[in-house]
């Protein structure tokens, strides 16, 4: 496999608690590779830092300290002329394109300013190339005319991907980017994820709370809990042997199509509520909670890999003990 066009090293973002003055632990030293022209996931519960990560990852949040290498080149580290024209190949796209397109400009000026910021020719070259990022995106050129309120939530997403096209990216971080979205318009936002994969090359590292929306799409899976991460591996490996705890949770709330399997199939319910950021819990952050824990996981779990590229950060991942009991 080629080198990570992508790799962030032990990443923290924290932030002040304005009241008392402590860290918020968003982002607590995660890592994770995105390979060209890949798809990888990165799930988790509201609240557990994906979405810091994403924006530490394209500048939008201050990392406290670690490594961002795009190409080998440390995003953190960049400043100027260069560090601008390096960050133009990683871009964003937000989870509501309503509140991320501004009112008063229509669509074509929304991406024409794009281009515009990235230098891109006379006004001419601009508007053609305007009616090619809406046509990328599945969107006839008249769409240039209209404003953001004049369009479905789906047409929306697909400005906000041509916007981001505009820049000429080379990896996309896509913020839950179907959640707002009909289940109908989801398939084929993801659709178009995969078209721009397979036409430009481009690497996508998509954030999602839906672990059937990411199934669809990804690669490799990242699963990440109270701003760590518990689970990494292939997409077909990870949802079939899921090696941590959590990970088993999530998958058991993802509901079936067939609704005899779904009624005969064991439920994993947590108890209790997500820990504090700011305080917690020693060794694996998700024992508090966790229906397989023990006193072993008071302690830093190791990663553990339980098949080829497949690591889960558990004391029993793999082992007889992990098997949950049926709820």
């Amino acid at each position: 496999m080629s080198d990570p066009i992508l790799r962030v090293t032990d990443l923290k973002t924290h932030f002040r608690d304005s009241r008392t003055g402590a860290d918020i632990r968003a982002c607590d030293g995660v890592s994770l590779d995105l390979n060209p022209g890949e798809i990888v996931g990165l799930v988790g519960e509201s609240g557990c830092g994906k979405s810091t990560l994403g924006r530490t990852i394209v500048g939008l949040e201050r990392a406290r300290s670690g490594q961002i290498l795009f190409r080998g080149q440390d995003l953190l580290a960049l400043r100027g002329a260069q560090g601008n024209a390096t960050r133009r190949k990683v871009q964003y796209i937000f989870q509501d394109p309503l509140s991320s397109l501004s009112p008063r400009q229509t669509v074509g000026e929304a991406i024409d300013e794009a281009l515009l910021i990235n230098g891109e020719g006379n006004r001419a070259a601009r508007k053609a190339r305007v009616a090619e990022l809406l046509q990328a995106v599945s969107l006839p050129a008249q769409m240039a005319e209209r404003t953001p309120r004049e369009m479905s939530g789906g047409q929306r997403q697909r400005v906000c991907i041509a916007r981001a096209l505009a820049a000429d990216p080379q990896v996309l971080v896509c913020d839950e980017p179907v959640s707002s979205l009909d289940v109908s318009i989801r398939a084929q936002i993801m659709n178009l994820f995969l078209k721009l994969r397979d036409d430009l090359g481009m690497a996508c590292l998509l954030i999602a709370h839906d672990l059937a929306v990411v199934r669809l799409a990804a690669q490799r899976v990242y699963v990440m809990y109270l701003g760590k991460i518990m689970e990494r591996g292939p997409s077909g490996e990870l949802y079939a042997q899921p090696g941590h705890p959590y990970t088993r949770a999530l998958l058991s709330a993802v509901p079936l199509t067939d609704p005899l399997r779904e009624q005969a199939r064991p439920r994993i319910l947590l108890k209790g509520d997500v820990p504090s950021p700011i305080n917690p819990p020693s060794g694996c952050r998700f024992r508090t909670r966790c229906p397989s824990a023990q006193p072993l996981c008071e302690t830093v779990p190791p990663a553990t890999e339980t098949a080829p590229g497949h690591v889960a950060h558990c004391h029993f991942a793999g082992t007889p003990a992990l098997q949950p009991v049926a709820q």
